[in-house]
């Protein structure tokens, strides 16, 4: 068997494995229109992947100001509950020092860029 033979066998063994139709059966353009459907589903599938990536740091980002925004919530709470003067003059010297130590936000770092 010649080579191109050999080739041109294989060739209609994968048509027909892939769409189920015999490979004889199927003309030059539906091969053509077939492998840009192909390549039409791969784009697709990469921004897919591209799309559920971004959707995961979205959902990380949104987690995790949850966190944050649960915390000072409960940072009032407790604040409110204080009566005593000493206690609430503690407390805000604390609350003071940790605000002063958090680092700066990134908006306030590209603007002094």
């Amino acid at each position: 068997m010649s080579k191109e033979k050999t080739l041109r066998i294989s060739e209609e063994t994968e048509v027909m494995q892939t769409t189920g139709v015999p490979a004889q059966e199927i003309d030059g353009a539906g091969v053509v229109m077939a492998t840009e459907i192909i390549a039409d589903l791969k784009k697709q599938l990469e921004d897919a992947k591209e799309e559920a990536d971004n959707l995961e740091k979205d959902w990380e980002f949104c987690s995790q100001q949850r966190l944050i925004l649960t915390m000072q919530t409960d940072i009032i709470n407790f604040a409110l509950k204080i009566f005593d003067y000493k206690c609430l003059s503690m407390a805000l010297s604390y609350v003071k020092a940790a605000y002063n130590q958090q680092p700066p936000e990134e908006d306030e770092q590209e603007g002094e860029e």
